[in-house]
């Protein structure tokens, strides 16, 4: 399914507006952001909040966090603006939300 295909969902709009917010993630935290947002998700969808497992910044992974920044782009290209990926010069890696030009 390509990314076009793919419904943006409460999570990637939650995702947009956390970048909005903060414009800017380093890893970890980013990481940090989308636990939280998708233990929410969670939690809502099962309209219980204490029961649902809480998603920890750890069970993260990057194909997860490439596959919500994908979907989230798609809807942010409409907007002429993206988020995109970089290494730092300590090879770390940032998200940043920019505009198109």
């Amino acid at each position: 399914m390509s990314t076009e295909e793919r419904d943006v969902s409460d999570v990637h709009r939650a995702l947009i507006q956390a970048f909005i917010v903060n414009r800017k993630f380093a890893a970890p935290e980013l990481r940090k952001a989308l636990a939280s947002i998708l233990t929410v998700s969670n939690q809502i969808a099962e309209n219980n909040t204490e029961d649902v497992p809480e998603i920890r910044a750890r069970d993260i992974t990057e194909e997860q966090i490439d596959d919500y920044i994908a979907v989230a782009n798609s809807a942010l290209y409409r907007l002429d603006f993206e988020i995109r990926c970089s290494k730092d010069s300590d090879n770390s890696l940032t998200w940043q939300l920019e505009v198109l030009e």
